[in-house]
């Protein structure tokens, strides 16, 4: 039953996550080979991708997410969840992140072409309100050049409009507070909430979406993409114009965001149990799993994923997380460093515009699209590899106490 539930909560890693090779090494630049490198990356995992069938619900981490979030709800289903999985209620206490996810149709239908480009070899925070951000997919500039063709295969064309005019400034910021975007978008500094995750900060809008473009979703979503969630504000056109001048024209502004601060230090005794329950099972072994326990089964992070190799880690046995412990160690504290640039509260100004040190390291920090497991963890974790790694007894444990 333990594998059972492992298979079955391990989403995006449990028995899809095709390795690299499924990704198509030289493609021609066109939509079709676009297509393929969206099949090819896992991006069906999470998005929603017009001619790409969703995956099983064991093979999607949207999917999975869903799916223990509608359980939890029904008491019927979940007492029935908590007979046949012994760790259910550690599920439902850890599954907070990809419930809220882009549909890349409508995403297509209203972007520019080439931000696509440029926005995956380089991804950062669009969403303050929401935990996850894109992943950093394994992509070189062909295959990238191939999704932008996509991308631009889907664009929906839009009326011509004046072009942006800061005499609108003043009109356009009573509209935005007068029309409700508040209650959903951030901007900047200027406006920092309520919001919700799904919207995304309205800072970024000039640099993803055409004067005109933004114009055209103003006035009516639906008319550029059937599946977009914003609703129609019955703003009129010239409303639409001045609203799309203040978030193109004004200065968003924004904290610089804060560098990481020194990791803690612990002493005490540190014991496997602890690290599995708060790290390695609480959310890592999505993805590297250890196929001798989930059927043959290893996930991206483990038989690669996403465009990215194999890595050949397993974080369900002790003697694998003391065989690799350096990597693990450095994936982690890479992710702490780089989610200066990826990780964005409401209220602070991307890394990208602003000066700041942060260098994007070639390989991605872990956990993959999401913030950084906190330092008090990260400490625990770096204080039980110091004392030896110690193995616990319990079952996939690589050996006893």
């Amino acid at each position: 039953m333990i594998r059972a539930a492992l298979l079955l909560l391990a989403g995006c890693a449990a028995s899809a996550a095709p390795a690299p090779s499924g990704v198509p090494a030289s493609p021609s630049t066109s939509p079709e080979a676009g297509l393929a490198i969206l099949r090819g990356a896992d991006c069906a995992v999470c998005h929603a991708i017009p001619d790409v069938e969703a995956p099983a619900r064991t093979a999607s981490c949207v999917g999975c997410h869903a799916w223990v979030k509608a359980v939890a709800q029904s008491p019927k289903a979940r007492a029935v969840a908590m007979s046949v999985f012994p760790k259910w209620e550690r599920y439902e206490r850890t599954v907070r992140s990809y419930a809220e996810v882009p549909d890349l149709g409508a995403a297509a239908a209203r972007l520019d072409p080439a931000w696509w480009g440029s926005y995956l070899r380089d991804p950062h925070d669009l969403r303050p309100m929401m935990d996850e951000t894109m992943v950093r997919v394994g992509l070189d500039a062909t295959q990238l050049a191939a999704v932008t063709a996509w991308a631009g295969s889907r664009l929906v064309p839009v009326p011509p409009t004046p072009a942006p005019d800061r005499a609108n400034l003043a009109r356009g910021e009573a509209l935005f507070a007068s029309k409700g975007c508040v209650a959903c978008h951030t901007f900047g500094a200027r406006s920092v909430g309520p919001g919700i995750a799904a919207a995304p900060d309205l800072r970024h809008a000039r640099d993803r979406m055409s004067d005109d473009g933004v114009v055209a979703w103003i006035v009516d979503p639906t008319a550029v993409s059937p599946q977009a969630t914003m609703p129609a504000l019955g703003v009129t056109r010239e409303e639409a114009i001045a609203l799309r001048d203040w978030i193109v024209l004004a200065e968003p502004g924004g904290s610089r965001p804060p560098a990481p601060a020194a990791l803690p230090v612990v002493t005490r005794p540190v014991a496997y149990a602890e690290v599995e329950e708060k790290v390695f099972g609480k959310i890592c072994i999505h993805c590297h799993m250890d196929p001798e326990q989930n059927e043959g089964r290893a996930g991206p992070g483990n038989a690669g994923g996403f465009g990215w190799p194999a890595t050949g880690i397993e974080l369900q046995n002790v003697a694998s997380l003391r065989k690799h412990g350096p990597a693990i160690l450095d994936a982690l504290l890479r992710r702490r460093d780089e989610a200066v640039r990826d990780v964005v509260h409401p209220g602070e100004a991307p890394a990208s515009t602003v000066e700041f040190p942060a260098i994007r390291p070639e390989k991605p920090g872990m956990p993959l699209g999401l913030p950084p497991i906190p330092d008090a963890d990260i400490a625990l974790v770096r204080a039980w590899y110091a004392q030896g790694a110690p193995g616990s007894g319990e079952p996939g444990s690589g050996e006893p106490e």
